[in-house]
């Protein structure tokens, strides 16, 4: 007779976030059987930014300091691994004002394009989930986007600095973040 014991501990951790990351397309899939799309995409945008939020909590919880960009880039980082395993990313950019990452690989927008999801479907809860998670782990702090593979660029690249309101005149080159 088989054990959960008997699982790697990889292979559980594995199957949970994949698990996870299903019952959350679910949820999508089933609130747009229900509701119009642009509630049904406010709804889940709300819901992945309180997600984020609960990063923080998890940061502090294991202990990760989160006193400027790099050391809220790396507690993003661990608990990002943890809660959303399948992301490839490296620092290209860092100061203790700003750091900026390359994702090349998202779990969560390799999983929308198996299961026939548009990745531009992703794109939104995404960003409420990264941002609401940074702010959380620090209020001083704010992320954005200026490249993003669920609307077609190659990589993400994710920008993490200090909060001092950036307009689209002053965004570099490829910005492409919704307005708030």
């Amino acid at each position: 007779m088989v054990s959960v014991d008997d699982i790697p501990a990889e292979v559980k951790w594995e199957i949970a976030a994949k698990s996870s990351m299903d019952l959350a397309m679910g949820y999508s899939a089933a609130m747009r059987q229900v509701l119009n799309e642009k509630v049904a995409d406010e709804l889940e945008e709300t819901v992945w930014a309180e997600g984020g939020k609960g990063i923080a909590e998890i940061a502090s919880s294991i202990g990760l300091p989160t006193g400027n960009a790099q050391e809220v880039e790396n507690a993003w980082d661990v608990v990002g691994a943890i809660v959303m395993p399948g992301i490839e990313a490296e620092v290209v950019e860092s100061s203790p004002d700003r750091v900026v990452d390359k994702i090349t690989s998202c779990s969560t927008c390799s999983q929308a394009k198996e299961e026939g999801i548009p990745t531009e479907a992703v794109c939104r809860p995404c960003r409420a989930f990264n941002k609401n998670a940074i702010e959380a782990l620090n209020p001083s702090y704010t992320q954005h986007f200026t490249k993003r593979m669920c609307l077609g660029d190659n990589y993400c690249e994710a920008v993490i600095e200090k909060k001092h309101g950036i307009t689209l005149e002053a965004a570099p080159a490829g910005y492409h973040e919704e307005e708030e």
